[in-house]
């Protein structure tokens, strides 16, 4: 059904591309208007989702099996694809609230599935970290207010303010620096959910924002969506290449992938950044859904104790290379259309420092992923054996789908909705990135970092999750120590224990008056005072 739909979507974004129109929607909740806006980028995108989701649900038969609560994984499951789509379809404050906030909701649940201190204390991270950009939204509409309008498309309108909250809550659901520590502990989630979380979903949230709110900036650019698009690409591709976990260098790549884009929307090119989003999204999912068939056969996620799954699982391990090839962006592949437009278009802007970065993180990018083909594809572990060698399970029909869709989605893109619009550059710049996606696979083979010091500093992100988590104790300590010295200390003698102390002494007092013998004396005396 999901797939049925998806196909409706992707025709209806046709026809409004080509008619070039934009229909808004209004209902009323509860006295409450629920604004909806259906353009070719929005069904575009519900597309997208629907496909992959559909996917994601059918391999999951194959990788739950077994689950006890197999049901309740995918009504959540559900739960999170809705909430995206609400999120898709908004145009409004209320209406993105609801996808927003159903995000978070969901993907705590879903991370949480495990129920184990790993999976408990990843799912806290991530839904603390997203619930920053919540408050930052919720201090946006109280803003917005005032404006006497929740439309959030005509934003740069209002106020700088208000767009600066808007970007640092981009910020934290797309996971850029500050705020990256929680994507790869979000690892701890099921593998189904985190092909569907790394490309199409929730990381992709706050770059879609970023899109709808595009018009405020893409005459002149935004210089804090460079920066940090930049410095994440290239902080990720670092972390990536000192990583052993299989699943972590994926979701490093996706956070590296994450900052081109915000790099691409800083310089303008919202067109350009729609385009990666959409190819990423399908060689990633396809990435993370062929490492979980590996890691459920061979039943290690350490890439050091892996090797020789091109023998046992060949169909796997090809899918697995014609990804990674897209990622470092190989020509022709979904890859090569989308990223090196952004990079080469950011060359001809004259960014210096910017674009050395993004060149950098290309380079790193070709090299942990020509690290994944080395060392799961090519070695060899004679003590690991394949539990599932036949290849014959459900997953097959998924990850055949997903494979055209990272080797021809970039194409059909271009083709269907670019056009003539923005050809593929030349000359010395695609020669270049051509050498660097060459350097790239061969470091590999000759760099071994045997440094533990430097590989400790590379797997744990620079210390960033102990920092930031240090960094978060400090409002936490005053929140506690507002709560215990101000709520339940002065405030509390001051107000409502006083108010009851001297309630509690005039009652008592009063009791005693009445019940006196001498009440009648104890009244005369007091009555001169009453008449005055």
């Amino acid at each position: 059904m999901l797939l049925t739909i998806s196909m409706m979507a992707i025709c209806l974004s046709f026809s409004l591309f080509m008619l070039d129109e934009v229909y808004l929607l209004k209902m009323s909740f509860l006295h409450l208007d629920y604004q909806m806006c259906l353009d070719w980028l929005g069904m575009s995108f519900i597309f997208l989702v629907l496909l992959i989701s559909s996917q994601v649900m059918i391999y999951s038969s194959y990788y739950m099996e077994g689950e006890i609560f197999m049901g309740r994984f995918m009504y959540m499951l559900l739960g999170f694809i809705l909430s995206m789509i609400l999120l898709i379809i908004s145009s409004d404050g209320l209406s993105l609230m609801l996808g927003w906030d159903g995000l978070g909701i969901t993907s705590y649940l879903l991370i949480m599935f495990y129920s184990n201190y790993m999976s408990s204390s990843s799912s806290m991270v991530t839904v603390l970290s997203n619930r920053v950009g919540d408050v930052l939204i919720l201090w946006s509409l109280g803003l917005m207010f005032y404006s006497k309008s929740w439309d959030y498309m005509y934003l740069s309108y209002f106020s700088l303010s208000i767009m600066l909250f808007f970007i640092v809550c981009s910020f934290t659901k797309s996971a850029q620096l500050p705020f990256s520590a929680w994507l790869p502990a979000a690892m701890a989630a099921p593998t189904p959910v985190s092909s569907l979380v790394h490309s199409s979903t929730l990381v992709t949230a706050g770059i879609y924002l970023m899109i709808r709110l595009s018009p405020s900036f893409e005459g002149s650019g935004c210089l804090l969506l460079i920066l940090a698009g930049a410095m994440t690409s290239f902080f990720s591709g670092l972390a990536a290449f000192g990583e052993n976990d299989l699943k972590r260098v994926i979701a490093l790549s996706t956070l590296s992938q994450l900052g081109v884009m915000m790099f691409s929307l800083g310089l303008g090119l919202t067109l350009f950044c729609y385009f990666h989003l959409f190819a990423h999204a399908l060689f990633k999912a396809l990435l993370f859904m062929c490492s979980g068939v590996v890691i459920h056969s061979l039943g290690v996620q350490d890439m050091r104790r892996m090797g020789g799954v091109s023998s046992m699982l060949p169909f796997t391990s090809h899918i697995i290379l014609v990804s990674s090839l897209s990622l470092m962006g190989f020509p022709f592949l979904s890859g090569f259309f989308s990223k090196d437009l952004i990079i080469e278009s950011s060359e001809e802007l004259s960014m210096l420092i910017p674009s050395g970065l993004m060149l950098i993180s290309c380079l790193l990018t070709s090299v942990y992923s020509s690290r994944i083909a080395l060392v799961c594809l090519c070695s060899y572990n004679y003590n690991l054996t394949c539990l599932y060698s036949d290849e014959e399970g459900d997953y097959l029909g998924p990850l055949f789908t997903l494979y055209w869709g990272a080797v021809m989605g970039g194409y059909f893109f271009y083709w269907g909705f670019l056009g003539d619009m923005s050809p593929i550059l030349g000359g010395f710049a695609k020669i270049m990135l051509l050498s660097l996606v060459g350097l790239g696979v061969m470091l590999p083979y000759f760099i071994k970092l045997r440094s533990f010091n430097l590989m400790h500093c590379l797997s744990n992100m620079f210390f960033l999750p102990f920092i930031t988590g240090y960094i978060s104790l400090i409002p936490l300590r005053a929140g506690e120590l507002l709560l215990y010295d101000g709520d339940h200390g002065w405030v509390e003698e001051m107000g409502p224990s006083m108010i009851y102390n001297n309630s509690l002494w005039g009652s008592s007092l009063f009791s005693f008056l009445s019940s006196s013998p001498y009440k009648v004396l104890i009244l005369g005396s007091l009555l001169p005072l009453l008449l005055i």
